[in-house]
């Protein structure tokens, strides 16, 4: 039998691998424990897992050709997906600045504090247990044990506090509590540590969500949970979580962790909990539960750790427990007028209330928002292009944190245009003009220019209309104009983040709407904070997906012919 040949791999200088000849590459380097993007998949057209060859060969593939200007061909540029290598590399992997990625805006709600502290007296010689001694009318459940256990271990005669959440004991001991909201997200993973006797916000802080390696959308994602990926889909979100929780504990002016709150769409929450998504990708959607679920921390994560995890309820496969934390968080549910919520990102959701109803859907707009499919397309991360304006003859950027321009975030996409448009670069139908075949944008520190595409511009036009498209239906459905809403809340890191006048003018946001736009960020994560530290408003989320109605937009005749419309600019 041949033996198997191995080959050595350098990266960025630093690392050495060794690998088996003939595997592909973008596989070898996930293995190695290098984050690659793939936004597509692995299918060769997205281009988020460029790398360059420095040392070596790798062939040139037909998908290297149709993605790299024969110029960065020529400079050693490759598609790790499409590379098999045969023999010893040295490459450099770019960095995108994705460990970076932003999710976080602030938020504001009044709130009750979660953990009531009361004072328990140990008496020096007792023969009644500790149990009873502070809990005579039930007796104890198990998690409730294990805190009461540490009376034992304490002095008699002396005064312990105990901090009761809903009349059951969530902590025993002088320690500081805090719990943790966290939203999963398509593209991030959002975290909000609050003190829970005080009801302070004490941290927040977001990481990309590294499922992302396989796939931006959510389908491509649930395609890989059925055919054999899902305890790899799931290993991965409870491990970040876990490296959260670590970040957290690390501080020590954060104190004892007591309770963990999640929300997120049903897909992300399946492969949280590493439930079967067979019936998710395909019509009518069915998920395994929508419920609201309690676990143990040990149940979800590892590490050390014995809190409750709370995992909050949806209304449907495709309007989630993140929209649901949205609605509650807005208080959309108990509005008197009409009120409307859109969450944009890599799925559209969106809620109408008005008559004492709540009328919800999802559209899916696809990862353009967020960077994905838009040839130099990156996440909200240091150095992205936010900003683009049009002054003295040329496009003037601006990059988060006044970085060199790494690539364009989705506020540049809408900008750019936008900007486009208004020049004349750029036809209402979407086309660039005679003569044109993209916008540069600026200069990567690599030597590339960033460009902007005219596939660039047919995926913003796709995705704008889903979102435009799928609202206008829901105010059809109602029979409601634009002018009886009274307010509009925009929901997510890019909406927060969305320069109005930009998204006005390409129709992604119908001008009439724009004065009645109310920013609410992060909503799912405000939301989940929300309920941690106001646990009896759980009832609150039973009204809601009670009161919920799903608008199926696919099956909208409204939304079908609108949709072909609202493509144009």
């Amino acid at each position: 039998m041949e033996k198997e040949k191995k080959i050595e791999i350098r990266i960025n200088e630093k690392q050495h691998i060794t690998a088996k000849s003939g595997e592909n590459l973008l596989k070898t380097l996930r293995d190695s424990g290098a984050y690659i993007s793939a936004v597509c998949g692995g299918r060769g057209v997205c281009g988020k897992c460029a790398v360059r060859v420095t040392a070596g060969f790798l062939p040139v593939t037909p998908a290297d050709e149709a993605y790299f200007p024969p110029a960065d061909i020529r400079g050693g540029w490759r598609l790790a997906c499409a590379g098999f290598p045969q023999s010893d590399l040295a490459l450099e992997i770019p960095e995108t600045g994705e460990e970076h990625f932003s999710g976080i805006s602030d938020f504001q709600f009044d709130s009750r504090v979660c953990a009531l502290e009361e004072r328990r007296f140990i008496p020096e010689k007792s023969p009644v247990s500790f149990a009873r001694q502070i809990k005579p009318e039930r007796p104890l459940t198990f998690s409730e044990l294990r805190e009461t256990s540490k009376l034992a271990e304490r002095p008699c005669g002396s005064e312990v506090p105990v901090f009761f959440e809903q009349g059951k004991i969530l902590h025993v001991g002088p320690e500081k509590l805090f719990g943790l909201a966290v939203d999963i997200g398509t593209t991030t993973i959002a975290f909000a540590a609050a003190d829970l006797r005080t009801g302070t916000v004490l941290r927040k802080f977001s990481m990309v969500n590294r499922q992302r390696e396989y796939g931006a959308d959510v389908l491509s994602r649930i395609r890989l949970a059925n055919e054999g990926g899902l305890a790899e889909l799931s290993r991965r979100v409870r491990d970040q979580i876990a490296e959260g929780v670590g970040t957290l504990r690390s501080d020590p002016d954060i104190g004892v962790l007591a309770k963990i709150v999640i929300a997120g769409n049903t897909a992300m929450l399946h492969f949280l909990l590493g439930i079967s998504c067979k019936t998710l990708g395909i019509s009518p959607f069915t998920p395994v539960t929508l419920d609201l679920v309690r676990a143990r921390y040990g149940e979800l994560f590892s590490g050390d750790g014995d809190c409750e995890v709370v995992i909050l309820p949806g209304i449907s496969g495709y309007v989630g427990a993140d929209i649901t934390a949205g609605i509650f968080f807005t208080d959309l549910h108990s509005s008197t007028v009409p009120e409307g919520f859109m969450d944009i990102g890599t799925n559209g959701e969106m809620a109408l209330a008005y008559s004492g109803k709540l009328l919800c859907a999802a559209t899916a707009a696809g990862p353009a928002f967020e960077g994905g499919n838009i040839l130099w397309g990156i996440g909200s991360v240091p150095g992205a292009i936010a900003r683009v304006d049009f002054r003295d003859g040329g496009f003037a950027v601006e990059t988060i944190g006044n970085l060199p321009p790494a690539g364009i975030c989705g506020s540049g996409i809408v900008d750019t245009a936008y900007q486009g448009l208004k020049q004349g670069f750029i036809l209402s139908s979407g086309k660039f003009a005679e003569g044109l075949r993209e916008i540069t944008l600026g200069n990567h520190p690599d030597g590339r220019n960033i460009i902007f595409t005219q596939k660039d511009v047919r995926e913003l036009q796709l995705a704008k209309s889903a979102i435009r498209s799928g609202f206008d239906a829901l105010l059809n459905r109602a029979e409601l104009g634009y002018e009886d809403l009274q307010v509009l809340h925009l929901a997510g890191g890019f909406g927060f983040n969305l320069h109005l006048a930009s998204a006005a003018g390409l129709g992604l946001i119908p001008e009439p709407l724009i004065p009645k736009v109310r920013l609410a960020g992060n909503s799912a994560l405000g939301g989940a904070v929300k309920y941690l530290l106001n646990p009896d408003y759980e009832d609150e989320f039973f009204r809601i997906i009670e009161k919920a109605e799903e608008w199926n937009l696919p099956g909208d005749a409204y939304f079908n012919e609108y949709f072909i419309d609202n493509l144009s600019f």
